[in-house]
C-alpha cells in the first residue's frame, strides 16, 4: 500500500507533468483516475525505503527501433539497463538516489542513403537516473534532480518533454500538489538544465546520422503549468514553453531573467526567426484533458510549435506552419472479475503542405542550435520519429496489477521528408511505412513484477528504398520490490 500511495503522489492530480514514473505505472494510475478512485495521503515525516532493482532488456532483430526508454539507445540487437537505489525523507528534505547502467551491443544493420549509421562500437554509459535532492515547503517542491519528466497528456507520445532520452540534470520548481484557489487548481514545474551531445554517435533527429553540430553545452530553461477549473471537475488546460541556447551566448545576454528565465519574457519575433546576434531556439504549445469517471472514459489533446511565432498575422494566415499534435482517449469497460481498457492516439509530427512554400524543418529541428531539441543525441519529446506520424490502437484485460493485451500501431516515416524528389504536395516519392501488431503483458509474483511487449513489425520500403523489412522487436522489465 505504500507504493500505491507514492506514486499516486508523484503523479495522481497532475495532468502535468510525472516524473521518474515509468508508462507501465502510469497507465495504472491514470485506470484509477478512470474509476473515480481518491488519492490516498502519505503523512509519513521520516521515510526509509529501497527502491525497487529493475533490469530492462531490449532487442531489435533488424535495424534500430522503440522509444521512450530513456538513456537506450536506437540500435539492432540487444541491450540491458539496470536501476537501483534508495528513498529517504526527513521532514521537508527528500533524497532520492536511482542511477541507470546501460549496455548495449549497437551491431552493425542495414542502412540506406537517406537513414542510418553504423559506428561499430558497443554503448555503456551509467546516468545519475532518477535521482533527486528536493525541499518541500508546502505545496512547493525545490530540487536539483536528474529525473525525466513528462509533460502533457499524451501516453505514446508528447510534445515537449518526455522520456525518450535520459533524464539531463537540472534545477526545477514545482508543485507537489495542487495549489487551490477560489476558480480552481493550480499546477506548475519550471525547469532549468543543460544539454550536452556525443558527436561520436547518430542524432534521432538527424535520421540516425552523425553530424558536426556547434559542439558545446546548451543551457535550457522550460515551463509546463496547468488549470483545473472549480466548476468542470477532471477538466484540465495546460501550456509549455521552451527556449534553450549555447552556454557561450548566454553570457552575451543581459539582466538575470535573459540569462537564465527567457521562458518568462515575452518572446522576440527577431529571435525567434534565428536572425538575431545570439542564437536561440524554443517552442511552446498548450494541452487539454478531461477525465470522465462516471463514463470511465478520458479524452485529451497537445498542440505545439516548434518555433514562435512572429506575429499575430502570422498565426492567422498560416496557423499549422512548424506545428504538432497529439489526439487520444481511453475507455474503460468494466466486467466483475476484470476490466477492459481501449486506448488510442494519434501523433502528427510531419510538416503539413504549407511547406513546399515556406519550410519549417522538422520537429526537433533547429536554425540557431544546430544539435535541435535533443540531449545526448536523443530527442527530447516525441521518440517516435523525425518528422513521424503515427497510430496506435491498444486493448488490454486488465485484472489488478496484471494484464494481457493487444497492440496495433502504423509508423509513417517522415512522408514530406526534404531528401530527393517530390511530388507537388512535397510528398516523398517512396514512403516508408511500419506496420506492427504487438502483444503486452504484465504479471504480478509476490514481490516481482514483469511486464514486457513484443511486436512483429513489417518495415515497408525500409529507409525510403524499395522492398520491405521484418523486424522482430521486443522488450521486457523485471522489477523486485523490497
Amino acid at each position: 500500500m505504500r507504493l500505491i500511495s507514492f506514486l499516486f503522489s508523484l503523479f495522481f492530480s497532475s495532468a502535468t507533468y510525472s516524473q521518474a514514473i515509468s508508462l507501465d505505472e502510469n497507465q495504472w494510475v491514470r485506470l484509477q483516475q478512470l474509476k473515480g478512485a481518491i488519492a490516498p495521503t502519505d503523512s509519513a515525516k521520516n521515510i526509509f525505503k529501497i527502491l525497487p532493482v529493475g533490469l530492462t532488456t531490449k532487442f531489435s532483430s533488424h535495424s534500430p527501433y522503440g522509444w521512450n526508454d530513456g538513456g537506450m539507445i536506437m540500435a539492432k540487437g540487444l541491450q540491458t539497463m539496470v536501476s537501483g537505489g534508495v528513498y529517504a525523507k526527513w521532514g521537508p528534505l527528500s533524497i532520492q538516489l536511482q542511477p541507470e547502467l546501460y549496455y548495449a551491443a549497437n551491431p552493425s544493420y542495414t542502412t540506406t542513403t537517406g537513414y542510418g549509421f553504423n559506428s561499430g562500437k558497443s554503448f555503456q554509459k551509467i546516468y545519475f537516473g532518477q535521482s533527486a535532492i528536493k525541499l518541500n515547503v508546502g505545496p512547493i517542491s525545490l530540487g536539483l534532480s536528474s529525473q525525466n519528466n513528462w509533460w502533457g497528456p499524451g501516453q505514446f507520445s508528447s510534445i515537449m518533454m518526455s522520456n525518450n532520452a535520459p533524464g539531463f540534470n537540472h534545477f526545477s520548481i514545482n508543485t507537489s500538489k495542487p495549489i487551490k484557489t477560489p476558480i480552481g487548481s493550480i499546477e506548475f514545474q519550471l525547469v532549468m538544465g543543460r544539454l550536452k551531445e556525443d558527436t561520436s554517435r547518430a542524432f534521432e533527429n538527424n535520421y540516425m546520422r552523425p553530424f558536426n553540430p556547434r559542439n558545446e553545452g546548451r543551457y535550457f530553461n522550460g515551463i509546463v503549468a496547468s488549470y483545473q477549473p472549480k466548476w468542470l471537475p477532471g477538466f484540465f488546460l495546460g501550456v509549455t514553453r521552451s527556449e534553450h541556447f549555447y552556454l557561450s551566448d548566454q553570457v552575451r545576454k543581459s539582466g538575470f531573467a535573459s540569462k537564465y528565465l527567457p521562458v518568462l519574457q515575452a518572446s522576440s519575433p527577431i529571435d525567434n526567426a534565428n536572425t538575431a546576434s545570439i542564437p536561440s531556439d524554443g517552442g511552446f504549445g498548450f494541452f487539454t484533458r478531461w477525465v470522465l469517471p462516471k463514463h470511465q472514459a478520458e479524452f485529451y489533446a497537445e498542440y505545439g510549435y516548434n518555433d514562435f511565432k512572429q506575429n499575430l498575422r502570422d498565426l492567422s494566415v498560416n496557423t499549422s506552419h512548424a506545428a504538432a499534435y497529439i489526439l487520444g482517449f481511453n475507455k474503460l469497460i468494466s466486467k466483475p472479475h476484470f476490466d477492459w481498457l481501449v486506448t488510442g492516439e494519434i501523433t502528427q509530427m510531419a510538416q503539413t503542405t504549407s511547406y513546399v512554400l515556406r519550410n519549417a524543418g522538422n520537429y526537433y529541428e533547429h536554425g540557431g542550435v544546430s544539435q535541435g531539441f535533443t540531449f545526448q543525441n536523443q530527442i527530447l519529446g516525441a521518440g517516435s520519429g523525425f518528422g513521424n506520424n503515427v497510430q496506435t490502437i491498444q486493448v488490454k484485460r486488465i485484472k489488478g496489477r496484471e494484464f494481457i493485451g493487444l497492440k496495433l500501431q502504423r509508423i509513417q516515416q517522415d512522408p514530406r521528408g526534404l531528401k530527393g524528389p517530390a511530388n507537388l504536395l512535397g510528398m516523398r516519392p517512396i514512403q516508408w511505412n511500419d506496420i506492427s501488431i504487438g502483444f503486452i503483458a504484465a504479471k504480478q509474483m509476490n514481490q516481482w513484477r514483469i511486464n514486457g511487449e513484443m511486436q512483429f513489425v513489417n518495415r515497408k520500403n525500409y529507409g525510403w528504398e524499395k522492398g520491405n523489412a521484418f523486424n522482430l522487436f521486443a522488450t521486457i522489465n523485471c522489477q523486485y520490490f523490497f
